[in-house]
C-alpha cells in the first residue's frame, strides 16, 4: 500500500485536475494530476480515483459514516475491464470489523461505519480471474464525520421500551398506555447488539463494556473494574462492595490488583477476578487498580475509587451504630445526625423555626412587617389584611383594601379608603357610610324673589353642563381604564404559564401606573434590530425635564415575543417596586421609566446605556481593557442577582450580551425576557414548549434547566459563571471539548459526565476556582451571590490593587 502525499512529491509534471466541484458527492481527491497515472472512474453518480504504481492499482473513496447498509462506496471494475471473462473480487485485508462487502466488484456498506472508531479504512482487494494470477488492488476509504450522528444516549431523557420477539429493551409494560410519547415498539428502529440498551425516543445505543460502535458491534479492547452494587450512593460504612476486574477481547497473562495500602496481588491468566470488601471503614477508601499484562507485555489499567464516607440509611456516628430516626424529610449525617430540612430544628427536626426565623438551620431572620407571619421554609411572608410586597412594607394600593388587596374600595367624591377594612373617611362637604351624602348646615339664608327665582334656574343649567362633562370623562376614563385592565388581565394570564410566582406578586392597576403617554416619546435613531423587537433612543418628557431612554418595542401578533414582553414588563416592575434603594430598583439592574401598551407597537422605557453591551466591550482591543476591570463588571451583576435573589426572580439569561453599561461605567444586568429574539442561532437554540417555540441559550443554562425547562436563582448562578468564563475570554462563544454546536441532549450527556468550559489562557487560578463553584451539578452547593461578590472582589484586588469596585 503506498502513501499518496509521498506518491505526489515523487512525481513530476503536474496538471490541473477536473472540477470536482461539479460532483453530487465529492471525493477527496489530489489537487493535482500527474501525467495519467491518477485517472477519474465514475460509477453512476459517485466517483472514485486511482493510480497505477509499479502495477499496482490503489483506489481513493469517500462515505459518509451515516451511510445505509447497501450504500454503494466504489466500484473496482472500470480499472479491472468489462471483458467477458468471469471476475470475482473479495476483500483479504483492511476490514477487520467487517464493514464493508463486495458483489461484483462494487463495495458496498455492509455493517454500521462510526467516525469515532474507524475514520478511515485501507483495503486489500484480491481480483480474480478465469485466466491468469490473481491480482490485489488497494482501496483508500476516508470516513466522513456526519453533524448529529451517531445518535447519542441521554440516560436522562430516557423512555421506556416495550420487549418482545426480536426487540430490544428493559422495561415490560402490563398496562395499556393511551399517552403519545410514554413508550415506543423499537423493532426494526431498534439494532443495538450485543446487550447493549436501546433508548426508547431516539434508538441511540448504550453499549455494554468491550463493545463500541453505532450498534455496538465493533469489539473494543479493554479492562474495566465494574461494582456491585453499581451506584456510588449505596455504597455505605459497614456495607460491602465487589469490585469485578474485566477483560474484554485481550489475551491477559498475568492480573494484578493494588490496593489503597500499596499492596499488590497477582493472578496468572485470568480473565476476571473479585474483590470483596465487607464492612467497610475509612481505611478501605482509595484507589483500586486493576493491571493486565498481555502476552506481548502490554500493560493497560483500569481503576476504581472508593469513597465511602456515609452511614446506612437510619444510621450515625463514627462506626455508624448509632441510630438515627428523622422527622420531617431530615436526612441523617454521619457526624452530624439529623440534618434537617429548611424550617425545621432540634435533634430529630421536630420543632418548627422559632417565630421571626427560618431556613436551613432557622439561621436567617424574617423581614415580614405589620404583623405579617413568615414561613419557616423559605421566609416568604404571609401579609396581614391592607398590605402587600415581599416583606408586607407597602399598603395596598389607593382603592383596594384587604387582603391581599384583593377588595375593591366603594368610597366615592374622593374620600380615601383605608387599607385594611375599607372604611371611608369622607371629604366636606359628604358623608355617610360611602361618603355619597352631603352634610347639610343649620343656618338659613333669605335672598331677594329675583334672586329666588333666578338662582334655581341657572344651577340647573349648571348641573346640566356638569354631568354632562362628567359623564364624558367617565366614559372615556372607563374606556381607558378597560383597555389597560384588559392589558393587565391578558399579561398575567401569560405570565401564569410561565411563572405563578411572578404573577401572584402583582396588584389590580399595576400596568397603569407605570402607563406612559405616547404624545410625551420622542423617538430618535435606531440602535439594534431584531427579528421580532427593535431598540431606538428615544426622549421622554417628565415632570423633572426630558430624560434619554431606550425604547424597545416589540410586534405583538408573535406569541413568543408576547410572552417575552409580559415577563420583561412584570420582571422589572416588581424589582423597581420591591427595591431597597430610594427611589425602587437597584443600581445593577437596568433601570425601568414606564410602558406603552395603549398603542402600536408596545414598548418597553429603559434606561439608555451609552456604553452598549459588555460583549462588544469585551471584543474590543485588549490592551485597553485590563481584566480587572472586567471583574469589576462581574462584580456588580453578582449584586444585581442578590437582589434577584432576595426578590425571588429568576433572570433566566444571565450573559454578557445582557449587561449593559452605563455612561458613567456602572454594568447593569438588562433583557428580562427579549434578548431571545435579537442575537444568532448559535447562541439560541429552539425548542418546544407548549403551543409556543422558544429560543434557549442552552450553552449558559445550567443542567437542572436543560432537563427540565425551569430557571431559578442557583441556575442562574450557573449561567453566571458562563459570563465570567466570557470575561476571562474576552468575548469567546462557550464551547464544550472545542464543539460549537450542541443538541441539548448531547450537552446533558457532556454535563452528566462532569464536562465544563475549560480554564481560558490567562485565567487565574482563583478566578477559574469561581467559575466551578458556579457550575457544580447539585444546585444548593452553588455559592449565593453575596459569597460571589466577595471572592471576586479579591480576585479583583489581585489583578489591580488601584481598581475600587464601589457600584
Amino acid at each position: 500500500m503506498y502513501d499518496r502525499s509521498s506518491l505526489h512529491k515523487s512525481l513530476l509534471s503536474p496538471f490541473e485536475c477536473e472540477d470536482q466541484s461539479q460532483l453530487e458527492e465529492p471525493l477527496v481527491a489530489p489537487r493535482f494530476c500527474f501525467f495519467s497515472l491518477w485517472q477519474s472512474v465514475r460509477y453512476g453518480k459517485y466517483r472514485s480515483w486511482y493510480v497505477t504504481v509499479q502495477g499496482t492499482l490503489q483506489f481513493s473513496a469517500n462515505v459518509p459514516e451515516n451511510a445505509h447498509a447497501g450504500k454503494t462506496v466504489t466500484s473496482v471494475r472500470p480499472a479491472i475491464g468489462e471483458g467477458r471473462e468471469e471476475v470475482r473480487c473479495e476483500i483479504v485485508a483492511g476490514d477487520k470489523n467487517r464493514r464493508f462487502l463486495v458483489t461484483n466488484c462494487v463495495i458496498q456498506v455492509a455493517r454500521p461505519l462510526d467516525y469515532n472508531v474507524d475514520p478511515s479504512y485501507n483495503l486489500t482487494v484480491n481480483v480474480t480471474k478465469s485466466f491468469g494470477n490473481p491480482e490485489q488492488l488497494y482501496v483508500d476509504v476516508q470516513v466522513q464525520d456526519v453533524e448529529g450522528y451517531p445518535p447519542v444516549y441521554n440516560d436522562t431523557c430516557e423512555m421506556p421500551t416495550r420487549n418482545g420477539p426480536g426487540k430490544s429493551g428493559d422495561l415490560n409494560l402490563d398496562m395499556k398506555l393511551t399517552a403519545e410519547g410514554i413508550a415506543m415498539d423499537v423493532g426494526e428502529n431498534c439494532t443495538c447488539e450485543n446487550g447493549a440498551r436501546c433508548h426508547g425516543l431516539n434508538g441511540a445505543c448504550k453499549c455494554q463494556p468491550g463493545w463500541q460502535g453505532v450498534v455496538c458491534d465493533i469489539p473494543h479492547s479493554t479492562v474495566v473494574i465494574i461494582a456491585t452494587p453499581g451506584d456510588s450512593t449505596r455504597i455505605h460504612i459497614t456495607g460491602s462492595v465487589t469490585l469485578h476486574c474485566k477483560v474484554f477481547h485481550l489475551a491477559a497473562d498475568r492480573m494484578m490488583w493494588t490496593f489503597p495500602n500499596k499492596t499488590e496481588k497477582w493472578l496468572q491468566g485470568a480473565q476476571e477476578d473479585r474483590v470483596r470488601i465487607h464492612n467497610i471503614q475509612s481505611e478501605h477508601n482509595g484507589t483500586y487498580t486493576c493491571t493486565v499484562l498481555t502476552a506481548d507485555g502490554t500493560a493497560i489499567n483500569a481503576s476504581y475509587e472508593l469513597q465511602a464516607v456515609a452511614c446506612p440509611p437510619r444510621k450515625t456516628g463514627e462506626t455508624c451504630e448509632e441510630e438515627c430516626v428523622c422527622s420531617h424529610g431530615g436526612s441523617c449525617d454521619r457526624w452530624a445526625g439529623c440534618v434537617c430540612p429548611p424550617g425545621w430544628t432540634g435533634n430529630t427536626c421536630q420543632t418548627s423555626c422559632p417565630v421571626g426565623t427560618y431556613g436551613q438551620g432557622c439561621s436567617r431572620r424574617c423581614r415580614c412587617q405589620h404583623d405579617a407571619t413568615c414561613s419557616p421554609t423559605d421566609g416568604r411572608c404571609n401579609c396581614t389584611e391592607g398590605w402587600f410586597g415581599s416583606n408586607c412594607s407597602r399598603p395596598c394600593p389607593a382603592g383596594l383594601y384587604g387582603w391581599k388587596c384583593r377588595h375593591v374600595c366603594a368610597c366615592k367624591n374622593n374620600a380615601t379608603c383605608h387599607n385594611v377594612d375599607g372604611t371611608c373617611a369622607c371629604v366636606p362637604p359628604w358623608t355617610g357610610t360611602r361618603c355619597g351624602d352631603i352634610k347639610t348646615d343649620t343656618y338659613t339664608y333669605t335672598f331677594p324673589v329675583s334672586l329666588q327665582i333666578a338662582t334655581p334656574l341657572v344651577l340647573t343649567l349648571l348641573v346640566a353642563a356638569l354631568v354632562l362633562f362628567i359623564v364624558y370623562k367617565r366614559k372615556k376614563a372607563r374606556r381607558a381604564e378597560h383597555e389597560n385592565n384588559l392589558e393587565e388581565t391578558m399579561v398575567v394570564l401569560e405570565l401564569r404559564n410561565m411563572e405563578e410566582d411572578l404573577a401572584q406578586s402583582l396588584q389590580p392597576g399595576w400596568l397603569n401606573r407605570w402607563e406612559r403617554n405616547a404624545d410625551d416619546l420622542t423617538l430618535d435613531e435606531l440602535v439594534g434590530l431584531g427579528a421580532f423587537a427593535q431598540i431606538r433612543r428615544g426622549r421622554l418628557r417628565t415632570a423633572d425635564g426630558d430624560v434619554t431612554v431606550a425604547v424597545k418595542s416589540v410586534r405583538m401578533e408573535d406569541r413568543r415575543c408576547y410572552r417575552a414582553f409580559c415577563r420583561e414588563v412584570a420582571a422589572l416592575i416588581a424589582v423597581h417596586k420591591n427595591g431597597e434603594e430610594e427611589n425602587g430598583g437597584h443600581p445593577n439592574i437596568v433601570k425601568l421609566f414606564g410602558v406603552v401598551t395603549i398603542s402600536t407597537p408596545k414598548c418597553i422605557l429603559l434606561e439608555f446605556a451609552a456604553k452598549g453591551e459588555l460583549l462588544l466591550i469585551l471584543k474590543q482591543p485588549r490592551q485597553n481593557h485590563p481584566l480587572g476591570r472586567f471583574v469589576r463588571y462581574a462584580v456588580q451583576i453578582s449584586r444585581a442577582l442578590e437582589e434577584l435573589r432576595r426578590l425571588r426572580i429568576a433572570h433566566g439569561d444571565v450573559a454578557a450580551r445582557n449587561v449593559l453599561v452605563s455612561g458613567d461605567d456602572v454594568a447593569k444586568l438588562a433583557d428580562f425576557g427579549l434578548a431571545h429574539d435579537i442575537y444568532t442561532e448559535t447562541t439560541y437554540v429552539p425548542a418546544v414548549n407548549d403551543d409556543v417555540d422558544e429560543l434557549l441559550p442552552l450553552k449558559w443554562m445550567a443542567l437542572e434547566s436543560l432537563e427540565s425547562r425551569e430557571f431559578t436563582c442557583e441556575s442562574d448562578t450557573w449561567s453566571f459563571g458562563v459570563l465570567l468564563w466570557e470575561i476571562a475570554t474576552f468575548g469567546e462563544e462557550p464551547s464544550y471539548q472545542r464543539q460549537r454546536q450542541l443538541s441539548c441532549p448531547k450537552l446533558v450527556g457532556l454535563l452528566r459526565q462532569g464536562v465544563r468550559l475549560d480554564r481560558p489562557p490567562g485565567c487565574p487560578d482563583k478566578l477559574y476556582d469561581v467559575m466551578k463553584s458556579c457550575w457544580r451539578e447539585e444546585p444548593s452547593a452553588r455559592p449565593e451571590p453575596a459569597e460571589l461578590e466577595q471572592r471576586l472582589t479579591g480576585c479583583g484586588k489581585e489583578l489591580d490593587p488601584l481598581l475600587a469596585v464601589d457600584n
